[in-house]
């Protein structure tokens, strides 16, 4: 975060004026002008203390903490040369420190069906020079090819839904993990889609089964209050990471042999290439 923007909110914040919003609301629009301006060829992050990324103006309010203790064991995970499939890329935090780690000598493939959302992911790319290495696609990934109701709010909660109905349900269109990479390597899989883990690893068994072309490592954001809807649960989950040939383990490298609340798990391919 550079000065202009630490100043701006430390002045924001004193107790004096946080709560002025007669002052606010007029001053915001030019700052927002400002910001836009001096902030066109990005605005630097440097997230969780390691990885310098530059974000757009409209992601100004991107922390430079970012789930810290997945971002540590995910980078540990990166080898030159790696395809990295970003399932659920949100606005590209993952998929750009990933691509500048891997500049010149690897790939980012990333998806990411919400509109505002894949925006920024084309933007973030870009603004760090990954264009030519990240394969960006604006989709859903799941267990079949097609379209679907996607519940798109610009957040990375953004999620699929079965019951159409919300004002900002948009119609995308959905992809197997097995299709985009028919007879194409990954080396590190990232999945958070908010509910529908178990969808998309469906939809890659294949992969998961080719020894010389499958991940090794599969970091799976894991939302088991979601799962009773759309008939997922921990122990189909489980068995198809482990009939794959996955170890799966907690952040600290703990056997998981239940999932039962929200959080982050690890499968490792038990056989490696």
């Amino acid at each position: 975060m550079n000065r202009i923007e630490k100043a701006s909110a430390w002045i924001r914040h004193l107790p004096l004026v946080e709560r002025a919003e007669w002052l606010w609301d007029p001053v915001r629009p030019l700052y927002d002008k400002a910001v836009a301006h001096w902030g066109r060829n990005g605005l630097a992050r440097v997230l969780n203390g390691t990885d310098r990324i530059l974000v757009s103006p409209e992601a100004r309010g991107t922390p430079e903490t970012y789930e810290p203790d997945v971002w540590r064991a995910l980078m540990a995970e990166i080898r030159t040369g790696d395809t990295f499939a970003d399932v659920g890329a949100f606005i590209g935090l993952y998929a750009g420190a990933v691509g500048l780690r891997l500049k010149g000598a690897g790939k980012v493939v990333a998806f990411e069906p919400d509109r505002r959302n894949f925006s920024l992911l084309e933007k973030h790319m870009k603004l760090n020079g990954l264009e030519a290495q990240a394969e960006l696609h604006r989709v859903a990934v799941s267990d079949k090819a097609g379209e679907c109701a996607f519940l798109a709010d610009g957040s990375n909660q953004a999620r699929i839904i079965t019951s159409p109905n919300h004002r900002d349900t948009q119609t995308v269109s959905v992809v197997t993990l097995d299709g985009i990479f028919a007879g194409r390597r990954v080396d590190i899989l990232k999945v958070d889609v908010e509910g529908f883990e178990e969808m998309v690893l469906r939809g890659a068994r294949g992969l998961l089964h080719t020894v010389a072309l499958r991940p090794r490592t599969i970091f799976i954001e894991v939302h088991p209050y979601a799962w009773s809807s759309i008939g997922s649960g921990s122990g189909s989950l489980l068995k198809l990471l482990n009939e794959a040939g996955y170890r799966v383990e907690t952040l600290d490298g703990q056997a998981v042999r239940s999932i039962d609340r929200y959080g982050e798990i690890i499968a490792r391919a038990k056989v490696q290439r």
